[in-house]
């Protein structure tokens, strides 16, 4: 039998599918998902076979249909099935899901409390506006640019970062180095969203989500917040909103108003979270004690952690390969190049 070539021996070592399965190496395949979509979206718009705009409500959702199931949904659905994974996570109850739900008021006062201070810090500092690489914009909203708006926006993007951020990503931490899973899964959140002015708010958001993934035992938890925060968006317009970028020039554009609703918005969001913290805590503790007794505790993440590599070994050749992909990106959308 014939030996393998030794680049075929490199490749599978630093590319190959790991056994066992590690949280970064599904990165890369995310990145190059992304870097499939803003290629194709260069070839339609600008070959003009479209007749719309990549900042129309049309163009940005088609855009975002697309970089959804390349980057994320594409490598959820195959990667598991090479590593034997269970994404989804198992059903702890409706009531788990029904806070995961409601948190979502917290998630949205806070991502739009820091969108105006952090815009509004940014421009004060002298620099100008940084608009994320996809986001649209409309003079006149109809209905049913609203329900086209909601729905590539808010619930597919949504399906495709908790299926794989809080699903495939998940499934590769051990329990050990959940702690530290707060941290780089969110890092990785915000590199993907490709979005400056909403930075510290999907930092924020990311590190809730991982606590809502925690305690509902699923996907279907942070799935639900999400959803939950653009509902509550809708609720409380005209109460809090998040500054339109595009009506800016300099920070004394923005109006005073924003900031007389954000601080308290704050506050009330540290509130909600901290409430929503200890329903999620006791519904999961009461899960584990029912089904594992007094070892509940040794299964707080849901996954089997005998078949999982430690947390370190989610710093592969792949994961810095698909940062730095993103990095590129960033640097790209901070020159005003379109992607």
């Amino acid at each position: 039998m014939n030996a393998p070539a030794p680049s075929k021996n490199i490749f599978h070592k630093f590319f190959g599918v790991p056994r066992p399965y590690n949280w970064g190496y599904a990165f890369l395949f995310a990145a190059l998902g992304a870097t499939v979509t803003l290629a194709l979206s260069a070839i339609l718009f600008e070959s003009g076979c479209l007749s719309f705009s990549t900042t129309s409500v049309v163009g940005c959702g088609l855009i975002t249909v697309m970089m959804t199931t390349f980057a994320l949904m594409i490598p959820a659905v195959f990667i598991p099935g090479r590593s034997r994974l269970d994404i989804a996570g198992r059903f702890t109850g409706m009531g788990t899901l029904v806070m995961a739900f409601l948190s979502g008021a917290p998630v949205f006062l806070v991502r739009a409390s820091f969108r105006n201070f952090f815009t509004y810090i940014w421009l004060r500092l002298g620099n100008t506006v940084v608009f994320p690489a996809l986001f649209s914009y409309a003079a006149e909203t109809s209905k049913s640019s609203l329900v086209l708006q909601i729905l590539t926006d808010s619930l597919i993007p949504s399906l495709g970062i908790c299926v794989f951020f809080y699903g495939l990503m998940w499934s590769g931490i051990r329990n050990a180095d959940e702690d530290l899973s707060y941290y780089v899964i969110p890092v990785l959140l915000c590199l993907y969203s490709l979005n400056f002015p909403d930075l510290p708010g999907i930092f924020v958001t990311g590190i809730w989500l991982c606590r809502v993934r925690k305690d509902s035992g699923n996907i279907w938890g942070p799935f639900l917040c999400l959803t939950g925060s653009r509902f509550f968006g809708l609720i409380l317009k005209g109460i809090i909103d998040e500054v339109d970028l595009t009506t800016l020039r300099t920070y004394s554009d923005m109006p005073s108003t924003f900031f007389f609703s954000s601080l308290p918005a704050l506050v009330v969001s540290g509130i909600l979270f901290a409430f929503f913290r200890k329903i999620l805590g006791e519904f999961h503790f009461t899960y584990n004690a029912d089904i594992y007794g007094n070892e509940g505790s040794k299964y707080s993440s849901g996954d089997d952690t005998r078949k999982v590599d430690r947390f370190r070994g989610g710093f592969n050749t792949a994961l810095f390969l698909g940062v730095i992909i993103f990095i590129i990106f960033w640097v790209m959308m901070f020159k005003g190049i379109r992607l």
